[in-house]
């Protein structure tokens, strides 16, 4: 889809008309904004998507269950509690937190989208919670989505946050998005969170189908470490004080528009996540193309970016390209290495079945860019997918080893 279909704007998660948000800090964490509140004056059609997880947290479930009927006002959400593997007491939290944000907001409880990250195990303390969410309601503004999305940040080393326009019908409409995740980043989906806020009137129904179209291509597109949390939740409010046309079916004016804008939206703050893995120093880009379908590119694309002992090498700067080709050749078993080429940093490595001829002072030197591509071509189809992924390193092995190796006083899975 073409980026000529938006314009990059600035405003984040609260560009968009009639959103207002907060974020502040309420003593989950030492020290740190812990809790936010993301709010649509009209109630918005709203979707989420969230982990497969057997382990999911409390508010996963209340989650999808406050948007079965396709509507939502709010967001609350907390970091340095998962209020995962918690319980009763824990679902019973997560039920209390929406009807917390209710009474303060003046909205049903049903309305409101709960979600948590941060320590497994835990349970929400849930007078400071309580605190934070009216400290939260008093202070919603446009003027500062920063504060909205560090809120929502662990391990986090910046915030991650997109916004963008488009036309429809005439009318501008425009889409923000922020998200959390460094670390336990692993399809289907990541120790994430993503919140996607647009002005534009659309369906619930047709709202939920490009929601899920996209988050296949981008937060399911992307590893960090190969780990799944218990927590990932993708939500979008879409509360049409644009004014537009309603879109109404994938056919109708405006759709492409909007749909290669959450795209873009989407990917780029995946992008954004795998950037920042823990302790990451390179990102890495993987492309398998040459698939019978999409399905076995990005099978295979996972599989390599899953693959530690590549991602070591990548850290070392080292091009020991034999690597990608086990990870190809474990993902696949009937594949023919000689329909494969396998191009590194820029450098073809193996071509058809054969070695093939490059400098290696080049390809030593190509490893040490801060971004690195993989490509893979299988020559067995047309099909092609991308994933994102980073290297893996010391220090990520500091940052997950414990309080004994590692000194921190959140653990921010």
């Amino acid at each position: 889809m073409s980026a000529n279909l938006f314009e990059i704007i600035e405003g984040g998660i609260t560009a968009p008309e009639g959103f207002s948000g907060a974020g502040v800090h309420c003593g989950i964490k030492p020290d740190s904004l812990d809790l936010m509140l993301l709010h649509s004056e009209p109630r918005a059609a709203a979707a989420v998507t969230v982990t497969t997880n057997s382990f999911r947290a409390a508010p996963t479930y209340i989650a999808q269950e406050h948007t079965a009927d396709g509507w939502a006002h709010t967001v609350v959400a907390n970091s340095g509690n998962a209020n995962a593997a918690t319980g009763e007491s824990g679902m019973s939290n997560a039920r209390l937190m929406a009807e917390l944000t209710g009474r303060a907001l003046d909205i049903r409880a049903r309305d409101v989208i709960v979600c948590s990250t941060g320590k497994i195990g835990e349970q929400l303390p849930m007078d400071r919670i309580e605190a934070g969410i009216a400290q939260a309601a008093g202070q919603l503004t446009r003027q500062d989505p920063e504060s909205i999305t560090r809120a929502i940040m662990t391990t986090d080393t910046f915030p991650k946050m997109v916004s963008v326009q488009f036309p429809v019908g005439g009318v501008t409409v425009k889409m923000g998005g922020i998200a959390k995740g460094a670390g336990m980043i692993c399809p289907q989906m990541a120790t994430m969170l993503c919140f996607l806020t647009t002005d534009l009137a659309i369906t619930p129904e047709i709202l939920k189908t490009s929601l899920q179209q996209t988050v296949r291509q981008s937060f399911n597109c992307i590893s960090v470490d190969g780990c799944m949390s218990t927590n990932d939740t993708v939500a979008i409010l879409a509360n049409g004080v644009a004014g537009n046309k309603p879109i109404l079916s994938d056919h109708s004016p405006g759709y492409e528009a909007f749909l290669a804008a959450l795209t873009y939206v989407t990917q780029e703050l995946a992008k954004m996540i795998a950037r920042d893995g823990e302790g990451a120093t390179k990102f890495v880009e993987i492309t398998v193309a040459g698939a019978k379908d999409w399905e076995q590119a990005q099978h295979i694309a996972r599989a390599i970016a899953n693959y530690d002992i590549l991602k070591t090498a990548i850290f070392g700067e080292d091009f020991n390209w034999g690597r990608i080709a086990a990870a190809v050749g474990a993902a696949d078993r009937a594949l023919d290495p000689s329909t494969i080429t396998i191009t590194w940093a820029g450098i073809t490595a193996w071509d058809r079945g054969n070695v093939a001829e490059f400098d290696a002072a080049e390809a030593k030197s190509a490893m040490q860019a801060d971004e690195i591509t993989i490509e893979v071509d299988l020559g067995i189809g047309e099909a092609q997918a991308t994933v994102w992924t980073c290297d893996l390193t010391y220090d990520y092995i500091r940052e997950n080893a414990g309080p004994d190796v590692y000194d921190s006083t959140v653990d921010s899975r």
